[in-house]
């Protein structure tokens, strides 16, 4: 029989009696949801597994209680959240090396490179800069095909209707059977997002399988910890909240120049700004061309900009964004660059 933290147990006792708050329901409420939200993976763990698992989100819970002061106790919330998250991908993780029988192959890139790959059952995936995907050599032993991504990928899924492709990342999880689709789910980013070119996916908040979402083609799924307002990319989206969380479900953006889904166009080395600010600029050109960008004015780091480059030189961007906005560029080292 498992014993309770003697301070989660009396929190507990208090909710039985109905004597809690509505932070302190919250908190028994996600501590039981995150387990009861993901049996599918947790039947695939022994049962010492599954109270370490518990005993460590529980540990989580009681410092949380313990430690942070009544007007902060929200946050306890976006905790769990957190927790759960990394928990189920590395409870993805064990699952891919929990079959001896099979070898994994893992592919990590850094800041500047692409790859194409190219898997058993015939699905192609083009991974994107500083990005991070494991998978199984073989899916014939499995009744899934299941896959790691932390990063940037897109996924042109073989058709097999009787094993579902399931991608696993910080953020979401998304489950198909055969379609093409953009996935980006970078840890230094505040929003995650699918989007949807070709057939249609099924895909979730992580640890949150009973709160599905279905995407048709030239649709998106924007999963944000900020609330998603209307703009003029898109009309109307449907906003859901889960948990800390915001969920949309947007149309798709297009170029106008060739009718590429904008959140596809990494892969023809093109890159659109759309009312940026130069602090996220530099995140993307970072990766993009592998360098470390500085940016040592606070006042130009907030500067915005709207412009599309296609297969151009690095130079070129800092020096076309420069005369919109200006600021000075200084190289100090070997692809090292300060803006001020």
């Amino acid at each position: 029989m498992e014993h309770h933290n003697p301070r989660l147990q009396s929190l507990i006792d208090k909710y039985l009696k109905g004597k809690c708050n509505k932070e302190e329901s919250e908190i028994v409420e996600n501590f039981f949801e995150s387990f009861s939200s993901r049996p599918d993976i947790l039947d695939q763990l022994d049962h010492e597994k599954q109270n370490e698992i518990k005993r460590r989100i529980q540990e989580n819970v009681v410092k949380k209680i313990s430690l942070t002061p009544i007007r902060k106790i929200g946050m306890i919330k976006l905790a769990i959240a957190a927790t759960v998250a990394l928990f189920c991908i590395s409870i993805a993780y064990q699952y891919l090396y929990k079959n001896s029988s099979l070898k994994n192959i893992e592919i990590n890139l850094a800041s500047g490179q692409q790859r194409h790959i190219t898997l058993e059952d015939g699905t192609k995936i083009t991974l994107n800069a500083s990005s991070r995907i494991i998978y199984p050599n073989s899916f014939k032993d499995s009744s899934k095909r299941e896959v790691i991504l932390i990063g940037e990928a897109f996924f042109d899924v073989a058709k097999n209707p009787k094993k579902p492709f399931i991608i696993h990342t910080p953020r979401m999880e998304i489950s198909v059977l055969g379609t093409a689709f953009n996935v980006r789910d970078y840890e230094n980013e505040r929003n995650a997002e699918t989007a949807l070119i070709r057939g249609k996916v099924s895909i979730w908040k992580t640890g949150h399988t009973d709160k599905k979402f279905i995407l048709n083609p030239n649709e998106k799924f924007v999963l944000s910890n900020a609330v998603i307002h209307n703009n003029a990319q898109s009309t109307n989206p449907k906003v859901v909240s889960l948990q800390n969380a915001t969920v949309a479900v947007q149309p798709l953006v297009v170029s106008n120049q060739d009718g590429t889904a904008l959140e596809t166009e990494w892969m023809l080395k093109r890159m659109t700004i759309r009312d940026e600010r130069l602090a996220d600029i530099v995140i993307k050109l970072e990766r993009m061309y592998g360098v470390e960008i500085q940016i040592l004015s606070s006042k130009i780091a907030t500067k915005r900009f709207s412009a599309t480059f296609e297969n151009e030189d690095l130079d070129n961007i800092l020096k076309a964004l420069q005369t919109v906005n200006y600021f000075q560029i200084k190289k100090t080292g070997n692809n090292q660059i300060q803006l001020f």
